[in-house]
């Protein structure tokens, strides 16, 4: 394909999806009121053969909401950020969390080895310290197990192919209380069906979790954990769905809060 057929195509998928996808585009009209600077950094990893850091929707997203730096793996101290963002991707590794009586499920894929050091060496450092941190799909599960929990190494319910934005499944919201502004969203009218997307096969076992953990959304059928939080203890939120590819308002609520806590040490 030429540059310019190229470009043509381009422009044309980004208009169809903005023109099928009103609700996208809606949300987005409140994201884009996030103005403040604010210091954020997202763990970056092997992005191909040859390039390191983290994919667009990353990028495109959480610049919405500050300056974005990608902090590498392998680094060797905690850095001075508003928020930091754990992201997805691969399975964590079982021997984390597995029991001597626990078995490999034979879905259970490798692990990233450089995620792993990361989240060994570095992310009980940035939690010791109380730096709010928001965690996506792996990062849901591997905070959880760096907190104690065990995971569920197979589920099956809806889960997304190639339209990684589209909402595939209903969600139920519990323990409102805890999240400022989280009970407006739910009271809301447009919040009755809520719907977010699916990209995982692994989830927590809910009776693993620590007690500093809250359960917050589960799956509107099997129950299975869809958002943790660990406020207030720890200025934590995590969610199993992909807020980079939804611009969903519960994403903005729980990130809004933890962005709100370093306005409140500057006061």
């Amino acid at each position: 394909m030429s540059r310019s057929r190229k470009r043509k195509h381009q422009k044309f998928s980004i208009n169809l999806v903005k023109k099928e996808d009103k609700r996208i585009n809606e949300n987005y009209k409140e994201y884009k009121k996030m103005n403040k600077v604010k210091k954020i950094g997202i763990v970056g990893n092997w992005t191909g053969a040859n390039s390191f850091g983290i994919t667009k929707p990353y990028m495109f997203f959480w610049s919405h909401f500050g300056e974005v730096s990608i902090i590498s793996p392998m680094e060797k101290h905690v850095r001075d950020l508003d928020l930091l963002v754990i992201p997805g991707g691969p399975d964590v590794d079982v021997f984390r969390y597995l029991r001597e009586e626990d078995d490999i499920d034979l879905n259970t894929g490798a692990p990233c080895y450089q995620r792993e050091r990361f989240d060994k060496m570095l992310l009980p450092k940035y939690i010791a310290k109380g730096t709010p941190i928001f965690g996506t799909c792996r990062g849901l599960q591997t905070i959880a197990v760096t907190l104690g929990a065990r995971l569920k190494q197979d589920m099956h319910h809806e889960t997304n192919g190639d339209n990684r934005h589209a909402l595939v499944h209903g969600i139920t919201f519990d323990n409102i209380e805890v999240i400022p502004g989280l009970e407006e969203l739910v009271n809301h009218p447009d919040s009755k069906d809520y719907k977010v997307n699916s990209l995982h096969h692994q989830t927590v076992l809910e009776e693993t979790l620590p007690q500093e953990a809250t359960v917050i959304a589960r799956h509107f059928k099997d129950n299975e954990v869809e958002a943790i939080t660990y406020w207030p203890t720890y200025p934590i939120h995590t969610m199993q769905s992909h807020s980079e590819e939804m611009f969903d308002k519960f994403s903005l609520v729980l990130i809004s809060h933890l962005l709100s806590l370093s306005d409140e040490e500057e006061i």
